[in-house]
């Protein structure tokens, strides 16, 4: 399936997808009024159902596309509505179209100034109405930019404006004269005025909260009646609707639930100075049973709206949310002369109402209880053979261009609209109210609260009837609503009053995020010398054609693909005109280049022009931007698009300039740090080369890496490592410090490693290492990390007497001291207790009080002591030899 899809309303949907042109006579006679088809078209179509030439026949449940291939749009039958309905030939009708544009423009700007009440369109003219310096200084800086901006009332109350036409003169509701003194309170904005509506009066009967002209008008189609008092008023109940019952008010909700203090719509209205009360008959959703040509879901039958992408890209159209009935319907089936045509595609999204399909009433909610929606809804995984359109449909048997929609248009009073639809074809009138409107949901038969509200617009002109639902609102090439509702025929049948009702295409997109609407763009085409030479450098200009739109549709860029670079997109201004630079090598340019808006497409066309050579300028070096970097990988830039970019001096590299002239290089060969110098220079084949642009860097190194200590690790005192190692960017000089005072240096040698020797004279605790390397002066940021040294852990002594003494010749035992070893002595313990003789646990000195006694201990202290105790027993040993020996020889002179 192609990626464009239709934007039709149906003139069956078969003619809204671009299927082919249905003759005249194909359309049932209650589906198109004789107005809408030109009497030449009619007169020279073959019958519905031959098999002659631009007949159409349906065999089985679904037309082929061989057979629906003579389709196609036209705008006939919206030429001839413009004519008969507004007086309008269609290059004043799309023109109108341009001045809504610009009113819409003048909505958003103005809506929150203090003082601003609404705008219209009188005599090709923006009127604002409203009050106060504030909106007089904002409207006047407003119609610098905007022509035909005026501001219309300086104070209120005012006499109502001059209006575009309206239907017949209703019985309007009495009310007190705008001069009455009681009518003190203004209202600001239909919001406002809704709520304050529900909350004091109710939703029963009303139908519609709208400004118009400069004024507030509320709608009834049958007033409720309060507990208070009976209404006064006079209104009549809606056509086809029971009487209010005196005293009784049919709402059953908790929170809404009538009370002593409600009062009856003429006493609401009353209060205000720019409100009017006016009855009306009672808003109808225009789907109808099956009939005629358009699309079926369950036992409805409505048209196709807007044709759209999804938040993927993927087509979807547009329709009315009561269409899919409260989502009850799955199915979107093509009608062709009341027969199935085959599947159009399958309902996704929809809303008629607040979210959910919720009703007017937000239960329990007293200070806020009006619930403004919208009623919009998506078909989506369209049938693959279909292939629709950015436009509308029109009702029209020729082959003129169809009506192109090329952007969004916020509804203005006054503003000339075309709605088109399966049942009324076209007809076109004068938006006469913006506002809120009420209609029954789905549920409305059996609940007489199930009411929603939406924003939209009326006009009271514009024909419609039931199967409308979802078609387009056009003002121009502009989409402004999709049909919702009409009014209500009476019980034999015919209109009381004609007035037909859209919701507001700009707030039913609201709550579809990321949806786009399709949009026709034209292929982009070349302008510029007659030989489109353009020299190496310059600007290859183009533009989008508008017509047979008004304009090109905003924010829309061309898609330029050269061979060998990446797509360049260009945007295109208000006029259409597009450009980028010509691109190197010299010679013969083809291109391809396509109109893009989002994801709407105008297709590729290929386009070639001659590129003449032109002397090279030196590039510039732009980037990296900061300095000093912290490393440097590539080089970017700017230059003549096309041409060859070639790094020299401490980097290498090379690359080619963009469609959009800019270049980036990656750099080759090893990293770089320290001061670093770069030369760029363009070459082109045939061309001498560009001077040279040149740069110099700072770059810092990276900090090294710390291989042998890793963070939190531990040492014991009497088992610390020799060196303390690691890696970094060969040549580079290594500092290394502990607990911040410097300890080593070395230089990184050529296989990246780096080692100095492990300090002496640490004493027991935690200790910080920082190391860093310098390249050329330029020092990196360290490397940290922090390591313990523990207490060492001495041998376990056994408990056991020292050895005996050489044997000697008997003495007195008083004489032979018994001295247990060392091991036999108690000892302490690390935590200070004294361990019991004989325990073969580890010994463990606590840390020396003293800070001084913190210093390396190799376990020299313990081997002293045991060394003294050994030496004490070899004295004792000798002395006790030396007296034996004594007493020996004493012993033998004496004989």
């Amino acid at each position: 399936m192609k990626s464009v899809l239709a934007a039709g309303t149906v003139a069956g949907v078969a003619v809204a997808l671009g299927l082919g042109t249905v003759p005249a006579e194909a359309f049932p006679a209650a589906a198109v009024p004789a107005s809408a088809v030109s009497t030449s078209a009619v007169s020279e179509s073959p019958a519905a159902g031959d098999a002659g030439a631009g007949g159409t026949s349906v065999s089985g449940p679904e037309v082929s596309r061989a057979g629906l291939s003579e389709m196609s749009l036209s705008e006939a039958g919206l030429n001839e509505a413009v004519l008969r309905d507004l007086g309008m030939t269609p290059e004043e009708f799309k023109a109108a179209g341009e001045l809504g544009k610009r009113a819409a423009a003048a909505v958003a700007a103005l809506r929150d100034v203090p003082g601003y009440l609404g705008l219209r369109l009188q005599d090709a003219k923006i009127m604002v109405t409203g009050s106060g310096p504030e909106l007089a200084a904002a409207a006047a800086a407003l119609a610098e930019t905007i022509p035909g901006l005026e501001i219309e009332s300086a104070a209120l109350p005012a006499a109502p404006p001059a209006e575009p036409p309206t239907a017949p003169t209703k019985s309007a509701v009495p009310a007190a004269p705008a001069q009455d003194t009681g009518r003190s309170e203004l209202a600001l904005t239909t919001e406002q005025l809704f709520q304050d509506y529900l909350r004091e009066v109710g939703p029963e009967g009303l139908q519609a909260v709208v400004t118009s002209g400069g004024k507030f008008v509320i709608r009834t189609g049958g007033t409720t009646t309060p507990q208070s008092g009976p209404d006064t008023s006079g209104a009549a109940p809606a056509s086809g609707a029971a009487p209010a019952q005196a005293g009784a008010n049919v709402a059953t909700t908790d929170s809404m639930q009538p009370s002593a203090g409600r009062i009856s719509p003429s006493e609401f209205v009353s209060r205000y100075a720019n409100v009017t009360l006016d009855d009306g008959a009672r808003l109808a959703p225009e789907a109808d049973l099956p009939g005629g040509l358009g699309y079926r879901a369950d036992n409805w039958v409505c048209s196709t709206g807007f044709s759209a992408f999804d938040p993927s890209g993927l087509p979807a159209v547009l329709t009315a949310g009561h269409c899919a009935n409260d989502d009850a319907a799955k199915t979107a089936t093509l009608e062709f002369q009341g027969t199935p045509a085959g599947t159009l595609g399958q309902f996704g999204f929809s809303q008629f109402g607040g979210p959910s399909n919720s009703p007017v009433l937000r239960p329990g909610n007293l200070e806020d209880p009006g619930n403004v929606g919208t009623d919009i809804a998506v078909i989506g995984d369209l049938r693959q053979d279909l292939d629709p359109l950015p436009a509308a449909s029109t009702w029209g048997a020729t082959t003129a261009p169809d009506v192109k929609i090329i952007g969004t248009s916020t509804p203005v009073v006054g503003m000339p609209v075309c709605r088109s639809g399966r049942s009324s074809g076209w007809s076109c009138g004068h938006i006469a109210e913006v506002g809120i409107f009420v209609a029954g949901g789905a549920g409305y038969a059996t609940n007489p609260l199930d009411l929603r509200a939406f924003n939209g617009f009326l006009s009271f002109d514009v024909q419609s009837s039931g199967g409308d639902s979802g078609g387009p609102w056009l003002s121009g090439n502009y989409a402004v609503g999709t049909h919702t509702a009409g009014d209500t025929p009476d019980r034999n049948g015919n209109v009381v009053q004609n007035f037909a009702v859209a919701t507001t295409l700009e707030d039913a997109l609201k709550v579809l995020p990321g949806y786009q609407l399709e949009l026709f763009l034209n292929k982009p085409e070349l302008t510029g010398p007659a030989d489109l030479t353009f020299a190496a450098g310059t600007s290859i200009t183009g533009r989008v054609p508008a017509a047979p739109a008004t304009a090109v549709a905003a924010n829309s860029k061309v898609r330029i693909t050269v061979g060998g670079h990446q797509p360049l997109e260009v945007p295109v201004d208000a006029a259409g005109q597009w450009s980028f630079t010509a691109p190197l090598p010299a010679g013969p340019l083809t291109f391809t280049a396509e109109t893009i808006n989002g994801f709407s497409r105008s297709g590729a066309v290929s386009l070639t022009a001659v590129v003449a050579p032109s002397p090279l300028a030196a590039p510039v070096i732009t980037t990296p931007a900061g300095q000093p970097l912290t490393e440097l990988r590539s080089l970017n830039g700017t230059g003549a698009p096309g041409a060859k970019v070639t790094l020299t001096g401490d980097v290498a590299g090379s690359g080619t300039v963009g469609l959009d002239g800019q270049w980036s290089v990656p750099l080759t060969g090893p990293a770089v740090y320290g001061s670093v110098g770069a030369a760029a220079v363009l070459s082109s084949p045939g061309m001498a080369d560009s001077p040279a642009a040149s740069a110099t860097f700072t770059v810092f190194p990276p900090a090294p890496v710390l291989a042998s200590i890793t963070d939190g690790q531990h040492f014991r005192q009497d088992d610390l490592p020799r060196t303390i190692t690691g890696s970094g960017a060969g040549g580079a000089a290594v500092a290394v410090a502990i607990d911040g005072v410097p300890v080593a240096t070395a230089v990184v040698r050529g296989d990246g490693g780096w080692s100095v020797p492990f300090p002496g004279g640490l004493g027991l605790g935690t200790h910080t290492v920082s190391v860093t390397q310098a390249v050329e002066g330029v020092v990196s940021a360290p490397a940290v990390a922090s390591f313990t040294i523990d207490v060492p852990v001495l041998a376990a002594v056994p408990q056991s007497p020292a050895p005996a003494a050489p044997a000697a010749p008997a003495a007195p035992a008083a004489h032979v001291p018994s001295t247990p070893g060392p091991a036999a002595a108690a000892v302490p313990t690390a935590d200070g207790a004294v361990a019991p003789a004989g325990d073969t646990a580890a010994v463990v000195r606590p840390p020396a009080e003293n800070p001084a006694e913190n210093l390396a201990d190799t376990g020299a202290s313990g081997l002293l002591l045991a060394a003294a105790l050994a030496g004490l027993a070899l004295v004792a040993g000798g002395v006790l030899l030396a007296l034996v020996r004594r007493r020996k020889r004493a012993r033998a002179s004496s004989r």
